[in-house]
């Protein structure tokens, strides 16, 4: 974005291991640019709400500054902090937003292929005109959406998870927030029940290494870990899509339903196969 400037940088943990490795002397190296791997973002924005977004997703590609090796994010006058408090140490990885499907020109000729098969096959008349439907956005629809989502936090224990969503009857995963509300994981009930039925019918799991591995680690249920152990990075829609973009998203990643964000990608809904066979076929 215009004023934005990038610059090498080193964290004081960073800088204390590398002179105590090193020695003192190679206290200079530290502003050797190449061998630098931070970097600072100094950024002028006299935009509220530009700025506001600027921090959704800054904190969207970290998948939460309050997780551990993200950072720190602040404003100034000082204003928003984010990232003084860590939720706890586990590694994660970069949440990358997939780009909307691109119908290539294969696709256009396939479907002038098929639509040329069908009405040899079936006649003129049976080609249904279902533009209206695939066309309409999730914000048409917003409102309707059932079931609700289901929201955890990132350090919710996944009994609390498993209550949350035996509450919330058809909802097929669950949404992880960060303490900004933001979206930065997805819990499915099939990698909630790994987890929690290794415990109870290890049988099922130890026929293969990496079963067995799984049986052994979650034997105890008293030591089973918080919601962030075991999310996985979001697939979600935001409101300005297409029920057509929607569903081709949902079966390249065979899902039953995905969260719907905002454009500071706070959870707003939760679309589901159901939903978009509601809308399709009203009657």
């Amino acid at each position: 974005m215009p004023g934005s400037t990038i610059l090498p940088s080193a964290g004081s943990y960073v800088a204390e291991n590398w002179v105590t490795r090193s020695g003192l002397t190679s206290f200079l190296s530290l502003f050797d640019q190449n061998k630098l791997q931070q970097r600072t973002l100094l950024s002028l924005i006299d935009d509220l709400e530009i700025l506001e977004q600027a921090i959704a997703e800054a904190d969207r590609v970290v998948k939460g500054f309050d997780s551990p090796n993200s950072g720190i994010l602040f404003t100034i006058p000082i204003g928003d902090v984010l990232g003084l408090q860590k939720w706890n140490q586990l590694q994660v990885e970069e949440i990358i937003e997939e780009n909307d499907e691109v119908v290539s020109e294969e696709t256009t000729r396939l479907m002038q292929w098929f639509e040329e098969d069908v009405k040899e096959r079936y006649g003129d008349e049976s080609l249904m005109d279902w533009s209206k439907q695939k066309n309409t956005t999730i914000a048409e629809i917003l409102p309707q959406l059932r079931p609700i989502p289901t929201i955890v936090r990132v350090d919710t224990p996944l009994f609390d998870v498993v209550h949350q969503l035996q509450a919330n009857p058809g909802m097929p995963a669950a949404c992880v927030v960060n303490d900004s509300e933001r979206l930065v994981g997805v819990i499915t009930l099939k990698a909630l029940a790994d987890i929690m039925m290794a415990a109870v019918m290890p049988e099922a799991y130890i026929n293969d290494s990496e079963g067995y591995d799984k049986a052994v680690q979650f034997a105890d249920v008293n030591k089973l870990p918080i919601a962030a152990a075991i999310m996985t990075d979001p697939v979600y829609a935001v409101e300005d899509q297409t029920l057509e973009n929607v569903y081709q998203r949902m079966k390249d990643r065979r899902l039953s339903g995905i969260p719907v964000v905002d454009k500071l990608y706070r959870v707003k809904g939760f679309i589901t196969l159901m939903s978009l066979m509601s809308v399709c076929f009203p009657d």
